[in-house]
């Protein structure tokens, strides 16, 4: 069972719009850590954040180009802890119903959103890290997860997590004086990711930027079983969408084919997503 199971879905769909009312999205649950830096939380993109109990604003001063709307502003010293997700992984669910909890109308369901092309609008919050990761299902059913992060330094694979994980590089563009807004878009093809899951390295034993997805604690026999699980062919459906820690977002979104659906719609959609008229140096 998925959100959108036996509906008719659009060449482009909307996630997430920080202009809408509420600007997060219901489909969105917003997660933060017990720290007190962490936050999340709507406001004008001219402004700096200060999470409650903390005297420090984030980012210290807010640099030229910034956009004239309310964005939505994800900050964490823990940034593992603090993000923004629509959905929720098939196999996490499938295990849930699995141990006889069944369904709240709380809890989250996979989207089942059949369109392999992701974009974001994102502000990184000054020098942090920001990391995101989509859930996709291949046209077997299995599901995988396609993690992107800023500090990343060589794409790696961790096939004996429950799902499987690629973990990839966000080179993202360095800002210099002639920089007209730190506002980045991103379009990202998740179908031929999927290949990524047989062909990827493993991290190395004690790689600096890849404890968190250390694996070797599996067995032998354990990986093996799994391996014949991993996702490949073709791509069948995106299960959910998060967002960590350190950034700002003002739009995701999934299409039919990237830019070509959005320029196919007219002025109108196009208009719509385009990043305009940023502000001077605050």
């Amino acid at each position: 069972m998925t959100l959108l199971s036996g509906s008719i879905q659009p060449p482009l769909l909307s996630l997430l719009s920080s202009t809408s009312s509420p600007s997060i999205s219901p489909l969105f649950t917003s997660t933060t850590d017990s720290t007190s830096s962490s936050y999340i939380t709507t406001l004008p993109d001219s402004e700096s954040a200060q999470a409650p109990g903390s005297s420090k604003f984030i980012p210290h001063t807010r640099p030229k180009g910034c956009i004239l709307h309310d964005v939505i502003h994800i900050q964490s010293s823990n940034p593992q802890k603090t993000y923004i997700q629509a959905g929720c992984s098939m196999t996490e669910y499938k295990r849930s119903l699995d141990k006889g909890k069944g369904r709240d109308d709380e809890q989250q369901i996979p989207l089942g959103i059949c369109l392999p092309w992701i974009g974001l609008q994102v502000e990184k919050l000054g020098r942090r890290d920001m990391s995101f990761e989509v859930g996709i299902v291949d046209n077997r059913g299995r599901e995988g997860i396609i993690r992107f992060s800023s500090f990343k330094k060589n794409p790696t694979v961790h096939p004996y997590r429950d799902p499987p994980l690629i973990h990839l590089p966000l080179q993202l563009p360095q800002q210099t004086q002639s920089t007209l807004t730190p506002w980045i878009h991103i379009p990202l093809n998740l179908s031929p990711l999927i290949q990524l899951f047989h062909s990827l390295p493993r991290p190395q034993r004690h790689a600096s930027d890849d404890d968190e997805d250390d694996d070797d604690h599996e067995t032998e026999s354990r990986k093996r079983r799994k391996m014949a699980d991993l996702p490949s062919g073709s791509f069948s459906n995106v299960s959910y969408v998060r967002v960590y820690a350190n950034c700002r977002v003002r739009r995701i979104w999934l299409s039919a084919e990237g830019e070509r659906t959005i320029q196919s719609m007219g002025r109108g959609a196009k208009d719509e997503w385009e990043l305009y008229a940023a502000n001077e140096a605050v």
